[in-house]
């Protein structure tokens, strides 16, 4: 005799997990908290530094299952830059990534709000040869991702000082207001890469930073006396 063929059991086939989903701007009537943060930031009346993002058709999605890289950083968001196809299809000119688990179980009020602006930070018009905005064959506004101002280890920064003006200036805002949140201040990132479209890694460290930062702080008045000794002996 044969043997018995087991009877068939159907086992529940694993399912491909979803990573992102696109944020609804509004949910039981009121305005979810990103898109608020977001708009309270472009539509500023006290400041207009993201004003030039007015016209900008700016989407919000969740990120899921941001894990850790081999430094122990997770990501916090990314900037999408829409294609040509995904303005086209879409209407998008960017995407903002938020690590959904992250913003949603870490962050406090300061926390998102800083965030947000890194995040916005990085939408940026391009300009034509003439410093005016760029537009292409449909009349659209040209955008780009801008890089951070500054990137930079806090292992250099503790070892050899405020070697660069950028980072002085840097040194400088911090030491302006030291309850900001200080969020993106050594986060890496690839800047503008045009086949990819991304923007922001937005990789943090938070000893790192504070690190860097505390160091930055005392060196800075020792730094500018030092320059100011070498210009005059020049």
């Amino acid at each position: 005799m044969g043997r018995r063929k087991r009877p068939a059991t159907d086992k529940p086939k694993k399912r491909k997990k979803v990573t992102v989903k696109l944020l609804e701007r509004s949910h039981a009537g009121k305005t979810t908290e990103p898109y608020r943060l977001m708009d309270q930031f472009i539509n500023s009346k006290e400041s207009t530094r993201h004003a030039h993002l007015k016209d900008a058709k700016i989407a919000i999605a969740w990120r899921f299952g941001w894990s850790q890289d081999a430094d122990g950083r997770i990501k916090l968001g990314q900037v999408k830059k829409g294609s040509d196809l995904d303005r086209e299809m879409h209407q998008h000119d960017f995407v903002i990534l938020l690590n959904h688990e992250v913003w949603n179980r870490g962050f406090d009020a300061k926390c998102k709000l800083a965030r947000m602006e890194h995040e916005l930070c990085h939408c940026a018009v391009t300009a034509d040869t003439n410093g005016e905005p760029k537009t292409d064959e449909q009349g659209r506004t040209v955008w780009r991702i801008r890089k951070h101002d500054i990137e930079e280890f806090p292992e250099v920064v503790a070892n050899h000082g405020l070697y660069s003006d950028e980072l002085e200036k840097f040194a400088q805002a911090a030491m302006n207001d030291a309850d900001q949140p200080l969020l993106g201040i050594m986060e890496g990132g690839n800047g503008d890469n045009e086949d990819s479209k991304e923007g922001d890694s937005g990789k943090e460290n938070a000893i790192g930073k504070e690190n860097a930062v505390g160091n930055a702080k005392k060196k800075l008045a020792a730094e500018k006396k030092r320059r100011t000794r070498a210009k005059a002996k020049a």
